[in-house]
């Protein structure tokens, strides 16, 4: 995507909006485990537009969910969310629709949630790193079959 129309800036702000929705407010949290489907919005940037907007549209997300709603800003957290745009939009843009693509996507997505988070949480709460992995990788094994029906579900 080489050129940004008015209707483009418009459904970016809108997946922008519907990110921090799905995100901030109807998700579940604990201090160790996230559960939601913010991930839809994104990988729609990434079937429209591509790896660098779809990282842009995922790091304002960020910055706004946490700037308005909770106010507790780590960099890390935005490091994450701008890898995990980046990696939907290098899966999923002009890619064939195929299920295996949509699983390796999916997988990567979680491995980097689940490392980089992982590491933030300690970072932030002192929680082991170790302690709260198998409960975060159990989330992630989980997800990977729902994120990637929904996936499939949202290309074809």
């Amino acid at each position: 995507m080489n050129k940004i129309t008015t209707k483009d800036l418009v459904m970016m702000s809108l997946l922008v909006a519907i990110t921090i929705i799905l995100s901030r407010f109807l998700s579940i949290s604990t201090p160790i485990i996230k559960i939601g489907f913010s991930f839809v919005p994104l990988t729609i940037a990434g079937i429209l537009y591509g790896a660098k907007y779809t990282m842009i549209i995922a790091v304002i997300a960020d910055l706004i969910g946490v700037t308005l709603i909770t106010g507790d800003f780590f960099p890390g957290f935005t490091v994450t969310t701008a890898l995990v745009g980046l990696t939907y939009g290098k899966f999923l843009y002009n890619k064939p629709k195929a299920m295996k693509n949509i699983i390796i996507c999916t997988i990567i997505v979680n491995l980097i949630e689940l490392i980089l988070n992982t590491g933030n949480i300690y970072l932030l709460s002192g929680y082991g790193f170790m302690a709260t992995l198998p409960t975060r990788a159990f989330k992630a094994v989980l997800m990977v079959p729902i994120k990637a029906f929904v996936i499939y579900k949202r290309l074809t």
